[in-house]
């Protein structure tokens, strides 16, 4: 074999090594990229199936427990127009307290029924939200507007939502605050969020569990970029922000 034909044979090699790692690159690429639309459509799909579980349970505290507390106060009604002068107060406290039951559980149910909550738009079911919070004296709660709002699309308005519903409850649940204050920024290009409690707050990378978890998977689906900060006995805070696509 000549200089000539182990030159030839040199490169060959070389040029089938390279050729066969770029096969693999481009093998490797292609491979995370449809894992991510799999695991994108799973998202997407649970979030889907979550979203009817909540609505049907909308509808069956609007439709069981609104007409049988609905009933009571018609009872209630009935019932003091019958009794004795001196339980007359009593009865009348005892249907303050049913209204004010009514009230919560027709609030509650619309904010679980997606399709209510796509009609109103995410600011005026966040003010809702905050404004169930102060009046049932869970804490006191805060919603300061920065920009001029606009809508995003439906479907995104509505992970945002359960997002911060579920920021919300952690905090109800787990973090003893007595304040919860959430800042929307509208800026032309993107769309800021930042909910902030005064609660026992968590060492650094603590916060784990299932609702973490889940807000971070309903901002990957939409794009979103999620973070948490907290500091323990200095509250938790949730930064979200959202590349307005959207024209105004």
């Amino acid at each position: 074999m000549g200089q000539k034909d182990v030159y030839i044979l040199i490169i060959s090699a070389s040029a089938t090594i390279l050729i066969f790692c770029l096969s693999l690159i481009i093998l490797f690429i292609l491979f995370q990229r449809r894992r991510e639309a799999y695991l994108q459509q799973i998202n997407q799909t649970r979030i889907e199936v979550q979203e009817q579980t909540l609505k049907n349970i909308s509808s069956e505290i609007h439709d069981n427990i609104g007409q049988i507390l609905s009933t009571i106060s018609i009872y209630s009604h009935t019932l003091f127009r019958a009794a004795p002068e001196d339980l007359k107060p009593k009865i009348v406290e005892s249907q303050d307290l049913v209204e004010k039951a009514i009230v919560e559980v027709r609030a509650l149910s619309k904010a679980l029924n997606t399709d209510y909550v796509k009609n109103i738009g995410l600011l005026d079911s966040i003010q809702l939200e905050m404004q169930r919070l102060t009046r049932l004296k869970l804490l006191n709660a805060k919603l300061e507007i920065i920009g001029k709002p606009y809508r995003l699309n439906e479907e995104t308005e509505l992970i945002i939502l359960r997002i911060l519903q579920e920021f919300i409850s952690n905090t109800l649940k787990h973090a003893k605050a007595t304040q919860l204050n959430m800042d929307f920024e509208y800026t032309s290009k993107e769309f800021r969020i930042k909910a902030q409690d005064n609660g026992i707050g968590f060492e650094g990378n603590k916060y784990t569990g299932t609702g973490l978890i889940n807000m971070k998977n309903r901002a990957k689906v939409i794009g979103a970029a999620i973070n948490f900060e907290s500091q323990l006995n200095h509250g938790a805070q949730l930064n979200l922000s959202y590349q307005n696509k959207q024209t105004n």
